[in-house]
């Protein structure tokens, strides 16, 4: 085999983290270096300049090198940073950067041979990166429109031809400013995430601000680092914050909630930066261009900006007009004639000239639609399991509820509303879960003698009920083993509370289930062994939110909520774990609620008045719409528990929420005649 080109010889960084497990973890320069070789075998030669030759295999969903003697292979390199490349003869051969060959076969021999050599003696010191630049702008790269250079350093998901199409179109025929308007579920994101890639590969994005809900911070952060591999700070990090205002021009690459961008302290500075790219996630929050929001965003100085929304329009076509403006001014010309032109009748739902503006929307949007790509959707299935509380920890319950009542308006530093909620929360989950705050507050010296005395009592009791084999946790146990007997299949069981989720992985391994388990404290490489183990042999997960997090777990297709968030959009994030595009067995989810709780409340009203569970992916946000723009979902129930004086009350207040989403889904039907329409 002949060497092509010098780029075929290719520096890798060295990542040791897995090697006692027989595998390496890849960065994108050798997975390009292993994509661009047509190996006919699934196990491959390669030696290193040291004389050793071992076999491996590629496991490509998980990105890892790996078999037999990797670690003896790789062990003995102190470097950070090594060459690989592909001889004549076909073999592969792993060096230092000292002992890297240089290729003779070069269109430009001189020229060549220097970069070559400045590369080869790359080193890691303040001045890295920018020798580094300096190099590598020597090898620019300038494809066509019609190729897509980010392809083979995407990772962890399968990418679909509808995806490589509209990113091609973002890239040419919208010039970087366009609303990604796909139906729920089939991956916005990312669009957006290939998109923004292809910029910054070209060279055309370097200063980079995504703005998005404050629930999905989080998610956006872990999606652009495992699937792209791009490091943003986030806007509410320790070390951004410490930089105050400064950090906004210091920081290359940015995820803030746009709640907080939004604010005066933060908005002058972003106002005084000038962006690359501008991603807003859950757009339709800027639907009213008279709010602080869209003139926010609006003000912000930037080349390409990119609008994702499943439901451009919720109320009124005047919200589709407010977005498109914010792409392209003008495109739609003045909202007078916008509204004389394609509105029709007094609701403002319904379009007329409708060929006409779609030609005029086809020029700042894509929408791609279920019904027309070449993805396969599964149902979903929920059922319910109900357990009855046992009369001491029923009396525990409703002692702790009334203390937080009765304390939920007094703002005390220690006793403040979010730690109520919290003990709330808690003790819905398990006993086990409660002990731990309880504890904690019983030994607070900064509280009253009287406060720490009640949660001295709250945690006696709890501890006592804590060791009764008939304790509404034990019988959520019992109930997650049965379900477990009973499916064919693996499943993920999620719980808010660490201390609940050891407890269930306890009572599972001593029920002779196969355990793996995830959380926040695992280290990357015990979480890697523990996603393998889920994989291959172990019958169930026990997962914390924090720990399911962004992971490809389509190989499992039953889920348990062990507890129940208080925010239905929290539910749909766990059910998307495993509930999304590359699924292809139907999904199962079991609900645990103990009687005359709130968690049973909640599940009540969701399942009661909007069926939750049998809606497509992603619509619980369009239901919960402009609700959550006021108040938090979760504030509403707590506020409705707290201020009812019974459990008749509480039922009445939670109907009230409820019939709110329900016009908003008899809302969501008319948009989907409109998007008949116009899409």
């Amino acid at each position: 085999m002949r060497l092509v080109s010098p780029l075929e010889q290719y520096l890798f960084k060295l990542d040791k983290g897995l090697l006692e497990l027989q595998a390496m973890e890849m960065d994108d320069a050798l997975c390009a270096f292993f994509q661009d070789r047509n190996l006919s075998e699934n196990k491959f030669e390669m030696e290193n300049d040291k004389g050793l030759k071992r076999k491996f295999s590629i496991n490509w969903d998980e990105r890892l090198l790996q078999g037999r003697g990797i670690k003896g292979f790789f062990s003995g390199y102190d470097a950070s940073y090594l060459w690989i490349r592909q001889t004549e003869d076909g073999q592969i051969q792993v060096a230092s950067q000292e002992e890297a060959p240089l290729s003779n076969e070069l269109h430009n021999q001189e020229h060549a041979t220097a970069v070559l050599r400045e590369l080869a003696e790359f080193r890691v010191h303040d001045d890295a990166w920018f020798q580094l630049y300096q190099s590598a702008e020597k090898f620019q790269i300038n494809p066509d429109n019609n190729e897509l250079l980010s392809l083979p350093y995407i990772r962890e998901m399968e990418t679909f031809d509808y995806q490589v199409k509209t990113v091609k179109s973002v890239l040419s025929q919208f010039k970087g400013r366009v609303m990604l308007s796909d139906e729920v579920g089939l991956g916005k994101t990312v669009e957006a995430g290939m998109a923004m890639l292809e910029y910054i590969m070209r060279g055309l994005a370097r200063r980079i601000l995504i703005l998005v809900p404050p629930s999905l911070v989080q998610q956006w952060e872990n999606e652009m680092k495992r699937k792209f591999n791009q490091d943003f700070v986030r806007a509410d990090a320790p070390e951004f914050k410490r930089k105050g205002e400064a950090a906004w021009g210091h920081y290359q690459k940015v995820i803030a909630s746009i709640d907080t961008a939004k604010r005066k302290n933060h908005r002058s500075p972003i106002s005084e930066q000038y962006y690359d790219l501008v991603i807003v996630d859950e757009a339709h929050h800027l639907k009213n261009r008279r709010t602080q929001k869209w003139q926010f965003v609006n003000t912000i100085n930037k080349k390409y900006i990119f609008l994702l929304t499943a439901t451009p329009v919720q109320n009124h076509l005047e919200e589709l007009y407010n977005l498109i403006t914010l792409l392209k001014p003008g495109q739609l010309s003045t909202y007078s004639y916008f509204r004389k032109n394609f509105v029709e009748g007094k609701e403002g739902i319904e379009a007329k000239n409708v060929d006409k503006l779609k030609s005029l929307l086809a020029d700042v949007m894509v929408r791609n639609k279920r019904s027309n790509v070449d993805v396969t959707f599964t149902k979903r299935t929920a059922y319910t399991r109900t357990v009855t509380l046992p009369q001491q920890e029923r009396q525990l319950y409703d002692n702790l509820s009334l203390f937080i009542r009765n304390n939920y308006e007094r703002q005390h530093s220690v006793l403040n509303r979010f730690r109520l909620k919290n003990l709330q929360e808690q003790i819905g989950s398990t006993i086990n879960a409660i002990i731990p705050s309880l504890e904690g507050l019983s030994a607070n010296e900064k509280l009253a003698t009287f406060d720490r005395k009640a949660m001295q009592r709250f945690l006696n009791e709890a501890q006592e009920i804590s060791k009764d084999d008939n304790s509404a946790g034990h019988e959520k146990a019992k109930e997650v083993a049965a379900i477990l007997k009973e499916f064919n299949g693996k499943m993920i069981v999620f719980t808010k509370f660490s201390s609940a989720q050891r407890y269930l992985r306890d009572f599972l391994l001593d029920s002779g289930f196969k355990v793996a388990e995830f959380h926040g404290g695992l280290r990357r490489k015990d979480k890697e062994e523990q996603v393998t183990y889920f994989r291959k042999e172990a019958d169930v997960l026990v997962s914390t939110e924090v720990g399911g997090e962004g992971r490809n777990l389509q190989f499992c297709n039953g889920m348990i909520n062990y507890d129940l968030p208080w925010n239905p959009m929290a539910i749909e994030q766990r059910i998307g774990r495993i509930h999304r595009i590359g699924q292809e067995k139907d999904v199962f989810v079991y609900n645990l609620v103990a009687e005359d709780t709130i968690e049973h409340y909640i599940l009540d009203l969701l399942d009661r008045k909007i069926n939750m569970f049998e809606l497509v992916v992603g619509e619980v946000d369009a239901i919960l719409g402009d609700m959550e723009e006021k108040e938090d979902f979760s504030e509403m129930i707590m506020k409705a528990w707290v201020e009812a004086e019974d459990n008749k009350e509480m039922a009445s207040e939670l109907d009230e929420i409820g019939e709110a989403m329900l016009q908003n889904k008899q809302k969501l039907i008319k948009q989907r005649n409109l998007d008949d329409t116009l899409f």
